[in-house]
This record gives C-alpha cells, structure tokens and sequence, in this order.
C-alpha cells in the first residue's frame, strides 16, 4: 500500500490503482486518492504526523516528529468508523491504560491519549527502532537456538511480569514482536498490540476475567491462538499466552509453525491435532526444546506449565548459562503496583465516557517533581556556599 494515500472517507491505505477502499468500499474519485488526510496533522498542539508506519483492522500507527522537545514518537489511530462502538473504544482505551502502567521494560508504553476535534480516539507511545519478528522469520525462515533463546527469555520475564498483574495478552505472535537493542546495543525484545489484551479480577493471570466484550468473542490470530480461544473460552488465564508463545517458538526453530491450512483448519488443528515435535520438522532442534515446546503446546492448560516462571526456569535449567539481565522478580517489583494499574482501569475504562490525557510514565510527574526540588535545593546550597565564601572574615 502506497504511504502517503489514503481513503479520504475512512483513512485505510490504498494503492493508486484501486477502484475501491478495501475498508470502508468507498469508490476512488476522479481525480484519485488523496494524499493521506493525517499527515501533517498535529496531535497535542506538538507532534506533527510523518509517515504511516503500520496498519490493521483497527486503525493506524503513525510517525510523529515532536517540534517542541525534539525526539520521535509513534501515534496509534483508531479508524474513524469504529468510534461508535464502544466495546472497541474500551478495547482501545485498555490498551493505552496497560501498556502506560505496567511499567515492564519490554512492554512499549503509552504516554498519552485522546480525541481528535472529529471524534477519532488516539494515544501516543514510544517509538522503538526495530524490526519485527514476523519481517526476521519471512527473511530467514529458521533462527539460531541461542537467538531463540533471548528472545523466549525477555518475552518470559516479561509475560511473568504482566500475569503476576493480571495482565492476559491474547495476541501474542510474531508481527507484536519487535527486536531492538538497547541503550548498551544490547539485543531487547519489545512487545506490543494489548488491543485484546484483559485484565483479570485478581492479581494474577489465573484469576476470572473482567470483560470488556458484550458477548462471546473470538480474540486472537489462528495461527497462535490457544485451543481455548479458538472454543472461544470465557475463562482464559495466562497459559494461552504461554501456548501463543510456544507456537512462536517452534516457527522460530522449525521454519514454520506447526499448523497451517485455512483459518478454520487451523482453528480445529489447535483443538484436536497433537503438534509434530519440533526436531521431526527441524533435526538441528535439540531434545529440550522438544520437550518444553510439546509441554507449552498440550491442549489441555492444566498440562501446560502453570506460569511464564516455570517456563522459564525449565529453560534455565536445559540451556544454563543464559543472560541474566533481565530478572522477573526485581521486574515484579519495580512494576506498577496491581492496586493502581486497577484503579485506572476502574476509571479511564469502565468508569469513564471521556479520554483525559494520562501524561508522561508511570510516576514520572513525582519523579520529575523530586528532581526539580532536588535541583532547586543543590542551587540553594550552591549560593549559600558561595556566599560565605565571598563574606567570611580575611
């Protein structure tokens, strides 16, 4: 799809050739599409739209350039034609509440949130230089096993993290993976897309969903989607994702993953198929990873491991010695307390017709007011200093 065209009804991109929008089938104009109508518009008085990086079912994910403090970051747009449907909007606004309080370094989060003048739902997060992982395994089909493994261990930690919170992704895949580095250059995995993401009614990924869907809904991608989504469950925990994550595991060792067919063969294959092992399909994948990722893949979640943290010591213990900079447990601790992260659902996402602006990081305002009395108290003692210096006797 072209970057800078775009259906003036609804905004989907669209090729110059294109009789028709493929989104909303609006039929192209005479004169041809447009140039896309966001671009060079401004978000926040501040962030100009640059270029259209990314788009889905929902909406569209822009490049902005911040004319005020300099700096990147990227806008997430909510397609105009599904802001009258509020389960989406709540979808939308839980998104932008999760991955803003979580506070997981490996979650990209939001900073902001809003509406444009004509009603269209918006929220601001950090733009990650990085590719995706779906771009990395179309390129290179298999990935080295110690490739594998950081990227198995960083999505772990970070998955413990959020189900200690009760925070359930549910669409977990490649194309929600990026792989970036960090400020050392150090390889980081960055997860996005909480678009079907549910928070739970206790502190943990095993506790009863709160819903924000009317009726039964099937959430997820078939390709990665766990045999309870695709019955579509009421009662989804945090072994779905862990499942989701096993089915990404396996087409990073293997090549592919480990159905394929039409959406709803697929979807029976995950309820009824036992998985190939991995090394049947790939013979350079070692017996461990055979066992775990057949442990990840049972049908049944009460086969599978319990939590992200079993999983992840069952990884340790098989292939020792892997990177430890990432523990879950100073992660758990550093993260947003379960406490808050509700009281924010409760109120920008059930509680709330409106979109107020949730500004900056989890904290980052008492953070930023420390500072400035800390910087302010320095100066006062700079001066004081340097007039005793300037008066003392002789």
């Amino acid at each position: 799809m072209d970057e800078d065209r775009g259906c003036g009804r609804c905004g989907n991109p669209v090729e110059a050739a294109e009789a028709r929008c493929g989104a909303c089938r609006e039929v192209r104009p005479p004169e041809g599409w447009p140039r896309d109508p966001r671009l060079g518009g401004t978000v926040l008085d501040r962030l100009v739209l640059s270029r259209r990086i990314g788009y889905g079912a929902t909406g569209s994910v822009y490049l902005a350039e911040d004319r005020e403090a300099g700096g990147r970051v990227a806008v997430k747009l909510l397609r105009r034609e599904l802001t009258g449907d509020p389960e989406i909007v709540r979808r939308f606004r839980l998104e932008a509440v999760l991955t803003k309080s979580l506070d997981i370094p490996q979650v990209v989060p939001a900073y902001d949130f809003g509406q444009f003048p004509d009603g269209t739902h918006y929220f601001t997060m950090e733009y990650v230089e990085g590719v995706g992982l779906d771009a990395v395994l179309e390129q290179r089909g298999a990935l080295p096993l110690p490739m594998v493994l950081t990227i198995a261990r960083q999505v772990l930690a970070a998955l413990d993290v959020a189900h200690s919170q009760g925070v359930i992704h549910r669409d977990l895949k490649p194309g929600n993976i990026l792989l970036a580095r960090d400020p050392a250059g150090h390889p980081m995995v960055r997860i996005l897309d909480f678009g079907f993401a549910r928070l739970t009614d206790s502190g943990s990924a095993s506790g009863s969903g709160r819903r924000l869907t009317l009726g039964l809904t099937l959430m997820g991608t078939p390709t990665y989607m766990a045999p309870e989504q695709a019955r579509g469950s009421r009662t989804l925990d945090g072994r779905a994702d862990l499942y989701s994550l096993g089915v990404i595991l396996y087409r990073a060792l293997t090549g592919q993953p480990p159905f394929s067919g039409t959406m709803e063969e697929v979807l029976r294959q995950h309820l009824e198929t036992p998985p190939v092992p991995p090394s049947m399909v790939h013979p350079d994948v070692p017996h461990a990873m055979d066992v775990l990722l057949m442990r990840m893949l049972e049908k049944d979640p009460d086969r599978r491991h319990a939590t992200a943290a079993a999983v992840l010591a069952d990884l340790d213990r098989a292939f020792p010695g892997g990177p430890s900079a990432w523990d879950p447990d100073e992660m758990r601790a550093a993260a947003a307390p379960r406490a808050e992260l509700v009281r924010l659902v409760d109120r920008y996402v059930h509680g709330t017709q409106s979109l107020p602006a949730l500004k900056g990081r989890p904290g980052f305002g008492a953070r930023r007011t420390a500072w400035i009395l800390a910087a302010v108290g320095a100066g006062c003692l700079a001066v004081a200093t340097l007039m005793w210096w300037l008066l003392r006797p002789g």
